[in-house]
């Protein structure tokens, strides 16, 4: 189609602007596609089928289905993600190992787990490989609009992988906060709090980095989304900081209850007026330009600590002396088992506050723009449904020398950071190249694959071919 530059980046900001969203009940299907592309590696890896240390077969495996669930196929999201669990099943029943091996396998795999949490790695490789298709594939037509994210108010699949992003970064990031008295005696404020800064620079720089790529460029951008200048790297890199402060009053309260005090006290300030400023004071200065990206910080700083609190549980050597191991019973089950209750149990919970509140305060639904009550309550409960759906099928593997889970998601894992920031730069490259809202389904399937593959391989070959590890 033969039009100006300028009136094709009109048309790209229009095409993500005024999403409506779709339901929940679609995006927990589609994303359930992870739980059931795991559940087939696994089955594949432990019946001989495939190499476990092959890049082609996760490829195809942790990939494409994904890809296609949230792309050509996703009017029929539920039917993959249940052929890929159906086939696992079959492959379980009809190639169990000797009952010697299986015990001896599963001991293994509970000491190996004990050390690297090998479904950590399929979360947070899950999660980011989502990310990463979301980004490019978008701007594409064969991109669900109900996928996009959302205006103001409601939910879509690209609004909870961001979401998602932060709480999978305080999960991992728990690891340092495990022993917090012992870490406030050996490290004074001052000394943490510079630690922290450091960290954060170079995702700031990243941050900055970008809002200069896309003005001189004349990149579409949709300014509702953060604000006029902010972006999601200023977000990420802003909460080491802020939770460094916060973490010296666990002393007094858990991550939780400093989670639930910001996120209700937030809540309140959007309820007396903040959200109508967020949503119709004009951008008149540099706060009001940002204002969504500001204020929508608080939000993000909740999900964070949350992702700390479940963190916490994740890495805790011994759940049997639990409230909830006394009162499900389980003090004696293995520990993944432990672990997969209480996930199911806390988002139980989440679930209920969720519902409990969109039926008492409608006219305060779900809003990532502002990253509201609700929108943290479906974040946290989406993530640790996801989490312990991956436990279980953790807990019934029998792989030999599990460890540390698929090599191409542990190595996604281990650049993570890099393997985003590849992203971003190939989803702008791909925009710049191309006009990607006249490619057709198969021009567009083609180009994602090849994205995606380009996107997976780079964190293979760096660290299965040359041990690099780039942290930041």
């Amino acid at each position: 189609m033969d039009i100006s530059e300028e009136d094709y980046k009109l048309a790209k900001e229009a095409h993500v602007s005024d999403c409506t969203g779709g339901s929940i009940h679609e995006i927990n299907l589609v994303c359930a596609s992870i739980v059931s592309a795991h559940m087939l590696w696994t089955s594949l890896v432990q019946a001989n089928i495939i190499c476990q240390d092959s890049f082609a077969p996760e490829f195809i495996i942790y990939v494409l289905p994904v890809l296609s669930c949230l792309t050509i196929a996703s009017d029929y999201a539920a039917y993959v993600t249940v052929a890929m669990a159906t086939v696992a099943l079959f492959i379980f029943s009809s190639k169990k190992p000797t009952t010697t091996a299986a015990a001896a396998d599963a001991n293994h795999n509970e000491t190996k787990q004990a050390e690297h949490k090998s479904y950590l790695t399929v979360y947070r490789a899950g999660t980011m490989i989502l990310t990463c298709i979301a980004i490019l594939a978008v701007d594409f037509q064969f991109f669900p609009r109900r996928f996009a994210k959302v205006e103001t108010f409601g939910t879509s699949l690209m609004d909870v992988g961001v979401g998602s992003f932060v709480f999978s970064s305080g999960v991992v990031a728990s690891r340092a906060y495990i022993h917090p008295q012992q870490q406030q005696q050996n490290r004074a404020f001052i000394k943490s709090f510079i630690k922290s800064i450091r960290s954060a620079l170079p995702i700031l720089v990243l941050g900055f980095a970008r809002f200069f790529l896309t003005k001189s460029v004349n990149y579409q951008e949709h300014n509702s989304e953060y604000g006029l200048h902010w972006n999601f790297f200023f977000t990420l890199g802003f909460l080491p900081p802020f939770v460094t402060t916060l973490s010296f009053l666990r002393r007094f309260a858990s991550f939780s209850v400093l989670a639930t005090v910001i996120a209700i006290g937030y809540q309140t300030a959007l309820c007396q007026g903040l959200q109508d400023w967020i949503l119709k004071a004009p951008r008149v200065d540099m706060i009001s330009a940002n204002k969504e990206g500001i204020c929508s910080f608080a939000g993000y700083l909740s999900i964070f600590m949350f992702g700390l609190e479940c963190g916490s549980i994740i890495f805790q050597n011994d759940l049997s002396t639990t409230r909830i191991s006394r009162l499900f019973g389980i003090a004696q089950q293995k520990q993944t088992k432990q672990l997969a209750v209480h996930l199911f149990t806390f988002s139980a919970l989440m679930w209920s506050g969720f519902g409990l509140w969109i039926s008492l305060f409608p006219e305060f639904y779900v809003s990532r723009r502002m990253a509201n009550l609700p929108y943290i309550f479906w974040v946290i409960a989406f993530n640790l449904t996801l989490l312990s759906c991956l436990v279980l099928v953790e807990s019934k593997s029998q792989i030999r020398g599990g460890g540390r889970g698929p090599p191409m998601l542990d190595a996604v894992n281990i650049n993570g950071l890099i393997t985003f920031l590849l992203a971003n730069v190939l989803t702008g490259t791909v925009n710049l190249s191309i006009r990607t809202l006249y490619a057709n389904d198969l021009q567009s399937s083609f180009i994602n694959a090849a994205y995606m593959l380009i996107v997976t391989a780079v964190p293979w070959i760096m660290w299965r071919s040359f041990k690099i590890r780039i942290k930041f």
